[in-house]
């Protein structure tokens, strides 16, 4: 995945609002939720009465553990574009970068497929495609104790991410301002502002304090569909190595994919950050996700053998 600067605050965007992914890095970052029992029961509220804006906020965190699992099942594309900006907002430089999200082994991978919307010239395609061979390598040879140890690791930062999505709910005062129609759907538009006295019980989820914004929830299913936050104070990461700075904002869009799957469609930032005693760096940057499509990982069966999953290597494309 992409470690740029602005790479950094797609993850706290995720983390701190959206309570994703997926960033809590499942993210960052690829899922059509069945609403729960609870949210069926809502389904049968008429539209006149009153929804208690936190226990919208809740369900709407449940569906979207869902959504994450079913992401697993989709490939897509990732086109960034990032701008660069001088300090009275003036246009320095652009770069775009688009990748092929997949999923491996049991996790997400983006491979570098164009730069300034043309095709990689042989040496950098030859480097991306070395990149994709080594990580599949290590995960072809990894030992049953390792890939054992591997899914432990990944299930302790599922539970963290979930843990960090109770100090989500629990950080704020929601309030429903209001209802819209946001991609084809009846939502409800809730506020949420820092709620005072919160304590913070995971690592990073003191920088809740210091967000504020909206949040799109879709009625019938309870998926998000947008999120708007923006920075009230300095958020700071790393012995303050990393800082982003008051006023910054970010907007982040889902849309509904295949019928089944509300997934990212569209990530805005914009705003200026400090890495270390590094100068300020200003950006306005967009991700905006497409091509989704699923594949599903089939059992071969062999004369007198056992059940053998298939690989978990989708062929990459050329």
């Amino acid at each position: 995945m992409n470690r740029s600067l602005p790479g950094r605050w797609s993850m706290i965007l995720a983390g701190a609002l959206a309570g994703c992914v997926a960033f809590a890095q499942e993210t960052s970052g690829v899922p059509a939720s069945k609403p729960s029992p609870s949210a069926a029961a809502e389904n049968t509220r008429t539209e006149a009465e009153p929804a208690d804006a936190k226990e919208i906020v809740r369900r709407a965190l449940e569906v979207d553990h869902h959504n994450f699992d079913r992401a697993q099942k989709y490939t897509c594309t990732q086109r960034e574009v990032i701008r660069h900006l001088d300090k009275h907002g003036g246009l320095k430089s652009t770069e775009v970068k688009t990748y092929d999200i997949n999923y491996y082994y049991g996790e997400f991978y983006s491979r570098l497929v164009q730069v300034d919307d043309k095709p990689l010239s042989e040496k950098e395609q030859k480097k991306e495609d070395e990149k994709l061979e080594k990580f599949l390598a290590r995960h072809r040879r990894e030992s049953e104790e390792d890939r054992e140890k591997r899914q432990r690791k990944q299930q302790k930062e599922r539970e963290e991410g979930r843990a960090f999505v109770r100090d989500v709910i629990n950080a704020y005062d929601f309030r429903v301002v209001g209802a819209e129609r946001v991609s084809g759907e009846e939502a409800w538009v809730l506020e949420a502002t820092p709620r005072k006295g919160f304590q913070p019980t995971q690592p990073h989820a003191d920088m809740l304090k210091k967000m504020k914004g909206r949040i799109w929830i879709e009625k019938k299913e309870y998926n998000w569909v947008k999120v708007e936050a923006e920075a009230i104070d300095t958020i700071s990461f790393g012995l303050f190595l990393f800082r982003i700075h008051p006023g910054s904002r970010f907007e982040l869009e889902n849309a509904h994919v295949n019928n089944e799957l509300w997934w990212i469609k569209r990530l805005s930032i914009v705003g200026s950050a400090r890495i270390a005693l590094l100068k300020n760096e200003s950006v306005d940057q967009e991700e905006v996700f497409s091509n989704y499509k699923k594949f599903s990982a089939s059992i071969t069966i062999l004369p007198e053998m056992k059940e053998v999953p298939a690989t978990q290597e989708p062929t990459p494309p050329k």
